[in-house]
């Protein structure tokens, strides 16, 4: 049974360009295809409209040690008083 489960939740993207240049997502899993409802002018416009709709962008190890850095910075200054 769990592995019933865990096929239905796997979810294949793709970022395809159409003919005139715009960007558009699609999506397969177990249920069928869905596809983005409009076109997009760049991949960062249409994979910001994917994570709406369930996209998970993984970020960098440079993004997250940067984003801890920051926080460990912001924790540091509100006990500081500063």
């Amino acid at each position: 049974m769990a592995a019933i489960m865990d096929l239905e939740k796997r979810r294949n993207w793709s970022f395809l360009v159409t003919d005139d240049g715009a960007w558009k997502w699609r999506v397969a899993d177990a249920r069928g295809i869905e596809e983005s409802k409009v076109t997009f002018a760049t991949l960062k416009e249409c994979t910001s409209d994917a994570m709406l709709n369930g996209y998970v962008a993984w970020k960098s190890e440079d993004e997250r040690r940067r984003d801890l850095e920051l926080g460990v910075a912001k924790v540091l200054r509100a006990k500081s008083g500063a």
